[in-house]
């Protein structure tokens, strides 16, 4: 068969999209099929790729507004593309939608996203896509909302899992991987890593990996490790690997993704590909009964607004780290179930 993914700049290793379509594109040709990447970097090129799309069995399309335009809005280039897809197989899968969908939004979120809703929705009535999927709850929830069906499709984590024989008992290793958010309760977490490493009699180390930049959350989490006396490893910028080295050296990871979202987090899912317990905030964007964390990871989430995580995550820790789960394979092999 013959998939054609279609996204905005194509730019591996600089865009979190591109790496998605980079790796998903190369597993799913050791499947033996055909698979084209089609980009575009301005709307008027959106606009040529809807003239001279080439047939295939399936059109993966991987959206989000500013990926698709620097002002968040494609117009008519979008429509037009849109009705070039209409009676063709199609897959749309939303890595973002409109902004200003959450509570505490800015009055010029709100106004930009509803003009970026109206621009999404009129997209979608007019491609009639056969699927829509999302990585997470919130998006889906806010679908719901407009009366259209989203379905949840993992997003896989892209540091592969390279064997490393480090891993101390003596110190509680915590890791950070990705952007560490400045509205994250870092004091909340402080308390409960305090109570694990009393009831564990471990050490904390706060092991920060890879690339980090100065910022508000960065300096929070600081002060709480200050705060502690909990030690803080930065290792800064590193090969994927190394990477994979790091999380083998520990017992738990943190998300400052807010929980609603955590599928969004590719950085969240690599932790959770290498077996690692996760530990997120639940901020109530997102009605409670509508929440669900990414599958099939379930039973490794953690939420810091149960008070009595500390003695669960204490279990979690005492057992044998779950086997690398490989995502990439995973979702090729969903992508190939629709398709069939």
């Amino acid at each position: 068969m013959k998939i054609i993914f279609i996204l905005g700049k194509y730019n591996p290793s600089r865009c979190g999209i591109s790496d998605y379509v980079d790796l998903l594109s190369k597993e799913l040709i050791k499947y033996g099929h055909i698979v084209g990447i089609r980009s575009f970097d301005s709307l008027r090129e959106l606009s040529q790729l809807a003239r001279d799309l080439e047939e295939a069995d399936l059109y993966s399309i991987q959206f989000a507004p500013y990926a698709f335009s620097k002002r968040g809005l494609s117009g008519k280039s979008l429509f037009r593309f849109a009705q070039a897809i209409r009676e063709k197989k199609t897959q749309v899968n939303f890595h973002e939608i409109w902004i200003g969908a959450y509570p505490r939004a800015s009055w010029k979120e709100k106004f930009i996203g509803g003009w970026q809703k109206r621009e999404i929705l009129k997209f979608l009535n007019l491609a009639q896509p056969q699927v829509i999927h999302t990585s997470n709850p919130a998006t889906i929830d806010r679908f719901k909302r407009e009366g259209i069906t989203a379905e949840f499709l993992y997003l896989f984590g892209n540091i592969p899992f390279h064997s490393s024989g480090n891993h101390s008992n003596e110190i509680l290793d915590v890791a950070f991987f990705g952007t560490i958010y400045d509205q994250f309760p870092y004091e909340l977490l402080g308390t409960h890593l305090k109570d694990i490493s009393e009831t564990y009699s471990k050490e904390v180390n706060l092991r920060i990996i890879g690339r980090q930049r100065e910022s508000a959350g960065l300096s929070k989490l600081r002060g709480m490790a200050d705060t502690h006396n909990f030690k803080t490893t930065i290792t800064g910028e590193l090969r994927p690997n190394e990477i994979s080295h790091q999380f083998q050296m520990c017992s738990l990871g943190i998300s400052t993704t807010p929980y609603d979202v955590l599928g969004k987090s590719g950085a969240t899912a690599a932790m959770l590909e290498h077996g690692l317990p996760i530990l997120a905030y639940d901020d109530g964007d997102t009605s409670v009964e509508n929440l669900f964390a990414p599958r099939p990871f379930q039973k490794q989430v953690f939420l810091l607004n149960d008070e009595k995580i500390s003695g669960e995550l204490i279990k979690m820790i005492k057992q044998p780290v779950k086997p690398f789960f490989d995502g990439v394979s995973h979702v090729a092999e969903k992508m190939l179930e629709f398709m069939n």
